[in-house]
């Protein structure tokens, strides 16, 4: 039989040797963080795709008639009573200028863009406010 090959570095170091690596007073380097796959950083962009896909297909299926509040006002007799809003942004959901199906695809992909932003620049925030408040 023939006797493995130990080497220095694979000898386990017993605790109270001589051979024990010296200590250093100095705190260690954090280890570095292994580099993410392009799914794990890019994931906003998949659901970007994924909110856009339904935009577009749920605006195929989008109904003219009235909504159900607006229905119930119709058939009791008061739609005029009510107040219209100071302003509209995107008025029934629609972009002024195109017709039909392409102008409520339009419209929600604007409405996706928007929360996006603004979700985006309050995650910025909170982040900042967190790495300021660790420090």
């Amino acid at each position: 039989m023939s006797e493995p090959i130990t080497t220095p570095s694979s000898d386990p170091v017993q605790p109270g040797s001589s051979s024990a690596p010296p200590t250093s007073s100095a705190p260690a380097a954090p280890p570095t963080p292994a580099p993410l796959g392009l799914l794990a950083r890019y994931w906003w962009v998949a659901g970007l795709a994924i909110a856009a896909v339904v935009a577009i297909l749920a605006a195929n299926f989008a109904s003219g008639d009235p909504d159900g509040l607006d229905s119930v006002a119709i058939q009791k007799g008061f739609e005029e009573a009510g107040k219209d809003a100071g302003f509209q942004v995107l008025p029934d959901y629609t972009i002024p200028g195109f017709d039909g199906t392409i102008s409520t695809v339009i419209a929600g992909l604007v409405g996706i863009a928007v929360v996006f932003v603004l979700v985006f620049l309050l995650g910025r925030l909170l982040a900042r406010r967190r790495r300021d408040a660790a420090v």
